[in-house]
């Protein structure tokens, strides 16, 4: 997990040239193929161009000569860590696989040890043995769930603690509990809820709190975390739709985005709804507001709430059956996004029945999610046109998507956003920009000041040379000002036109409930 994985850059996603050069103390082994070459012929498979590249590639010289210059440094094993790998476009990920990757792994006889950060279920493995892969999950449940939600959250919460307590520790010679006025397990606690123990978001809070509490000598209290996580939710997750239908992308691929909107506009409704259930045997007894921040589904559903687990909206927060005895996910609603619209966050304690609360009834947005699926995904075949119901979807797969109607064609799933679909349509097609550009302007709008780019680059998690690169396309066409400081170093600020333009009366940027 990381930043919203709207912004990371990807670099060309049309392009497959591939470098490899492997340095060392006695000299250099090396291959370049241009993309021209991989690119002449236009309607090129994916793979086509694994083929041509291990037919022009020699692999095997580049390991021995790489074993070579390693023996002599007496090193015996490289280890090479990929970042952010889910981020390729899926194209380029199976071309890097086939050609590199595999090959690499699987005929340097354990001399290349690959260390890869992915997301579940956005990984291609392409000739690389899934036996022979240690997996290590990050997510909260996977680490820490193998008993129950108690356990798992008070591991999380445990981890939460000492990434803390380590930081302050090391950098301000004091404890944590120094700055706070409460109950310490209780704000631990909440700070676990607020950051579902991701590193990058808990110094997001941390830089909130330090700012609205230690810079006046406030202490921290439970109402401060919750105020943080607002803001950074606010700030940094619900602007992610308003700045997507900007995206350069093609308007089916808006559509899918914007469709999410919908559901969870949907999810978050019935949420609010439940704040004030009381007809349940468990519910009835609770004073104040029910706490209706986590729902669940059936676990084939768990799939359509992937991008919105991916942009922090939701997280998938444990598994087990309900009472019916099926397997459901059980997510929780971002806390900040609760703060913001008042529902009760977690569960209630005290008694052994709220162990199972997760999985009342009321909380069950299968039917939610069902009825967002007939509504705004369609199948249809990319040769006749045939259309199929959603629930036909289980039947085609079984046949690789072949189309039963015509035998040639292949079934696609198509994602529609029938709420939001003249709002896509009206966007102007020469304000759309590539996701480095946008993440650059969003930064800009959300920090509302001057930045370096080397300020933004950490922000976005890439090279303060490609945010140059990028400002001058963005200078170019009057969205940002590109002046140097007294320390002649570049900074950026957004243009009167990009907030008219991007920012300014912009309803997308918040859910509409």
């Amino acid at each position: 997990m990381g930043i919203p994985s709207r912004f990371r850059p990807v670099e060309n996603r049309s392009s497959a040239g591939v470098n490899i050069s492997t340095f060392g103390t006695s000299g250099k082994a090396g291959v370049k193929i241009s993309e021209e070459k991989l690119n002449s012929t236009k309607n090129v498979k994916s793979e086509d161009y694994s083929t041509i590249l291990l037919s022009t590639f020699n692999i095997n010289k580049v390991i021995e000569d790489t074993q070579k210059i390693l023996n002599t440094i007496k090193i015996n094993k490289l280890y090479i860590f990929i970042d952010d790998f889910s981020e390729l476009p899926e194209e380029a990920m199976k071309i890097f696989v086939d050609t590199i990757l595999a090959p690499l792994n699987n005929w340097s006889n354990e001399l290349i040890k690959f260390k890869i950060a992915a997301y579940p279920g956005r990984i291609y493995l392409g000739k690389i043995d899934s036996t022979k892969i240690d997996e290590v999950y990050l997510d909260i449940y996977k680490l820490y769930g193998e008993k129950d939600v108690s356990t798992m959250e008070e591991k999380a919460t445990d981890f939460t603690r000492r990434l803390i307590e380590s930081r302050f520790n090391h950098y301000a010679k004091k404890n944590f509990s120094t700055f706070c006025d409460e109950d310490i397990d209780s704000i631990y606690r909440h700070l676990f809820y607020a950051s579902m123990a991701n590193p990058r978001i808990l110094g997001h809070l941390l830089a909130y709190l330090r700012d609205s509490n230690i810079a006046y000598q406030k202490p921290i209290g439970i109402r401060a975390v919750q105020d943080a996580a607002s803001k950074y939710y606010e700030e940094k997750i619900e602007p992610f739709f308003g700045i997507q239908k900007f995206s350069h992308e093609s308007f089916s691929e808006r559509a899918s985005v914007f469709s999410l909107k919908e559901l969870l506009e949907s999810i978050v409704f019935k949420a609010r709804e439940l704040r004030d259930y009381k007809d349940s045997r468990v519910t009835r007894g609770l004073s104040g507001r029910t706490p209706s921040s986590h729902f669940y589904v059936i676990t084939p559903l768990e799939s359509t709430l992937r991008t919105l687990e991916l942009n922090f909206f939701v997280t998938l927060y444990y598994e087990m059956k309900d009472r019916d005895g099926n397997k459901v996910a059980i997510f929780a609603l971002n806390y900040g996004l609760c703060q913001k619209h008042t529902i009760t966050f977690g569960r209630p304690s005290g008694q052994r029945e709220f162990r199972l609360y997760f999985i009342e009834r009321i909380f069950d947005q299968t039917a939610t999610v069902r009825k967002f699926l007939e509504m705004n995904q369609e199948i249809r075949c990319n040769h006749c046109n045939e259309l199929y119901d959603i629930d036909k979807l289980n039947s085609l797969m079984l046949y690789s998507m072949l189309c039963p109607s015509c035998k040639k064609g292949t079934c696609e799933v198509i994602n529609l956003s029938r709420k939001y679909e003249r709002i896509i349509q009206s966007v102007n097609p020469s304000l759309l920009l590539p996701t480095t550009e946008l993440g650059i302007l969003e930064t800009l709008y959300t920090e509302n000041r001057e930045m370096l780019t080397s300020e933004i680059a950490v922000e976005l998690d890439c090279s303060y040379q490609l945010i140059g690169k990028r400002a001058r396309n963005l200078a170019e066409r009057g969205l940002v000002t590109r002046e140097k400081n007294d320390s002649n170093r570049r900074i950026l600020s957004l243009t009167r036109s990009a907030l008219d333009e991007y920012f300014i009366d912009n309803d997308e940027r918040k859910l509409i409930l």
